[in-house]
């Protein structure tokens, strides 16, 4: 089997580029975005970076889930039941930082604390718990729910950097595919012709038409082509396997070519793409995330300056009551009381709110120099397009002086006015054009990818996604 699937191998490689491309299909950048997003391991990578984001969220929520607790405690010693003490009630905390509280109680002993002592029947009870000095307008609870979605921000902003760059690195290969398989073509038609030049030389030299050292001349260009063309074979080889490694699915990349015919890509003005950056970048937004974090901390830090005083109320009610005697003991039966405290010097809390400034005022500006980086970074590689533009435009003519260049040396060569070294020669600098050529094709299409990445337009493509 090994053997059969290497003989399969030399004939592939054996095969003319053009008896390949007929039984390939093509596979277009689009389609190959499309199937890094769905498939590679990475893309799922960056999904599952955003579900941590969703799990820490409802983990912050969590705070405010209403609880069930029941305690029991009970003491037997010498034959003598000293106390029961069952307390069963429902806690549920508020976004306003008020705690109700619901419950029954129910005790009895020969050694009950009198504090514990109730009605046979046991006692049910209602009440309240509200803060009027620290934790009124901001507590560890609401602050935790605010740096929960914090969180969740900077996991989806990591989440974008992490496919940013992973189209990045997709971008790239592919325009290397694209460049090595274009070259390989170039290689190939231009040892078709070569070739042909070859066996009509040496035609004549038989006939005696030609003298014999300009078919020795004909055959080196014919013999370093040849060797330019398996030199080209092997770079598209590497470049397949590089595209191999961002293919997921059953596509096979071996089976498949790159866009035959380059085509301008369609681009932004440079201000869109600066504008989309500095709202949409990722690592500005996980910065931006970080600093609603210091903020965060920031409040709660001056919040904790304030004193401690706790409110709490109980309504009383024995378990045989009526509505109505409830409702009419309701001033009399009750439990209540308050908690104050509060440091004399607060030397602690200042330091505390004082750090949490300087952390504030870092990281604003460590996120006013990214963003002057990011924006230089959209202009450079906008830049960059331009100039490519032009010398696209500017390489084309000369691919094209080239050419007629040579179709006049080999009418001249035709004519008995030229020799095979001059042919040669033209020839040679029209097909390294020609190979200059592709390699801007190729670097454009890799700028445009660039300027999508330093833009962190690459990275929306994955919230498009996940909206679909």
């Amino acid at each position: 089997m090994n053997k059969l699937l290497i003989l399969l191998a030399l004939f592939f490689w054996q095969m003319p580029v053009s008896a390949q491309h007929d039984t390939l299909r093509q596979l277009s950048l689009t389609e190959f975005y499309g199937m890094v997003r769905n498939h590679h391991p990475i893309a799922k990578q960056a999904k599952l970076i955003l579900e941590r984001g969703e799990v820490v969220v409802s983990q912050a929520r969590g705070a405010f889930d209403p609880k069930l607790v029941s305690e029991y405690q009970t003491k037997q010693f010498q034959g003598k039941d000293y106390y029961d003490v069952w307390d069963s009630y429902v806690k549920v905390p508020t976004a306003l930082n008020v705690d109700l509280k619901a419950g029954y109680e129910r005790n009895s002993g020969q050694f009950l604390n009198p504090e514990h002592t109730v009605p046979s029947d046991g006692l049910y009870y209602a009440g309240v718990s509200v803060p009027l000095g620290q934790g009124l307008i901001h507590n560890s609870r609401n602050i935790n729910l605010k740096k929960g979605m914090a969180e969740q921000q900077n996991l989806t902003s990591q989440a974008n950097a992490v496919y940013n760059n992973l189209l990045l690195d997709a971008n790239y290969v592919y325009w290397n595919w694209f460049e090595a398989y274009q070259k390989m073509k170039v290689a190939e038609e231009s040892l078709d012709l070569i070739s042909e030049r070859y066996d009509g030389i040496r035609e004549s030299v038989i006939n005696g038409d030609k003298a014999a050292i300009d078919s020795v001349e004909s055959l080196i260009q014919v013999q370093t082509w040849r060797n330019e063309l398996n030199k080209s074979r092997l770079n598209y080889q590497n470049a397949a396997l590089q595209m191999e490694n961002f293919v997921w699915d059953s596509t096979r990349i071996f089976a498949s070519h790159p866009d035959t015919v380059w085509q301008k890509q369609e681009v932004l003005v440079v201000d869109e793409y600066v504008n989309f950056a500095i709202s949409n970048h990722p690592d500005l937004n996980a910065m931006q995330a970080d600093l609603l974090t210091l903020e965060l901390d920031r409040k709660l830090a001056a919040e904790n300056i304030k004193p401690v005083l706790n409110l709490n109320y109980n309504f009383l009610m024995a378990s045989g009551n009526s509505s109505d005697e409830s409702m009419a003991g309701l001033s009399n039966n009750y439990k209540g009381g308050f908690e104050f405290s509060f440091p004399l010097l607060i030397r602690k809390e200042r330091a505390k709110l004082k750090q949490a400034k300087i952390k504030l005022e870092e990281g604003g500006l460590k996120l006013t120099s990214k963003s002057r980086m990011v924006t230089n970074k959209v202009f450079q590689s906008y830049g960059k397009i331009i100039v490519l533009l032009e010398m696209l435009e500017e390489q084309r003519r000369i691919v094209e002086n080239y050419q007629k260049l040579l179709e006049g040396e080999r009418t001249k060569f035709q004519n008995g006015e030229s020799s095979v070294f001059l042919v040669n020669s033209r020839e040679n600098k029209k097909i390294a054009a020609e190979m200059k050529l592709v390699n801007l094709e190729a670097e454009y299409g890799r700028a445009i990818g660039m300027v999508n990445w330093s833009s962190g337009y690459f990275a929306s493509q994955l919230e498009n996604m996940q909206a679909q």
